[in-house]
């Protein structure tokens, strides 16, 4: 009897339109130049001066030469998002202090120090993935430049403010990512080297070859 009550009241939901398909999930690990074995430059925020290492990709805190931040900030934007329903405090809290909007789409985390990270409870729709490598504007690497990322640049509200604090010197990337009911969606991606784009790298490559 519990069992056909149930079923009835599933059909019902299904009928009124008021059941809700379930979030979806993004997933996967981001390879950066501390994967390549490359010497890389690293901050000592501590004295302000640069020091080359092999120690990893990002800015030193606390004046600790060795401590570097090897972890790596990711933002899901729906493009969808309301950005004009957004106040200019909500818009400051995001972009400078890294605090998702409550009245919009927004997911951000961070990776583990190997690269691997997970978006959870989003849902279902079309969005910008903006990953963010620490310490990369050091690298005097360009930013990968992707269709989505000039999409971004129109449809941020404030995107020099943005682009100021939340991109700062960091290596980033912008891409489109497609979320699916009840599904995790998998999304790796490898940085080229410092300073070369991928077909650039691969042009290297065969010059050391001949």
């Amino acid at each position: 009897m519990k069992k056909q009550l149930a079923a009835l009241s599933a059909a019902f939901l299904l009928m009124t339109g008021t059941a809700s398909a379930a979030d979806g999930s993004v997933e996967g690990k981001i390879r950066g130049p501390m994967d390549l074995g490359l010497d890389v430059v690293v901050r000592d925020s501590g004295t302000g001066n640069w020091d080359r290492g092999r120690s990893g990709v990002g800015v030193s805190i606390g004046g600790e030469r060795n401590k570097v931040d090897k972890t790596i900030e990711l933002q899901l934007i729906s493009r969808t998002a309301d950005m004009n329903a957004l106040s200019q405090e909500e818009l400051t809290a995001w972009y400078k202090d890294g605090i998702a909007p409550t009245n919009a789409d927004v997911f951000i985390t961070r990776s583990a120090e190997d690269g691997t990270y997970s978006f959870t409870g989003v849902p279902e729709g079309k969005y910008f993935l903006v990953i963010l490598m620490p310490g990369g504007g050091n690298l005097s690497g360009e930013s990968d430049r992707t269709e989505a990322g000039q999409e971004l640049q129109k449809f941020l509200r404030g995107w020099d403010m943005y682009q100021l604090f939340t991109i700062g010197m960091k290596l980033y990337t912008v891409q489109n990512v497609e979320v699916q009911a009840d599904k995790i969606t998998q999304f790796d991606y490898g940085f080229a080297a410092p300073g070369l784009s991928e077909k650039g790298k691969i042009k290297e490559d065969n010059k050391d070859k001949s």
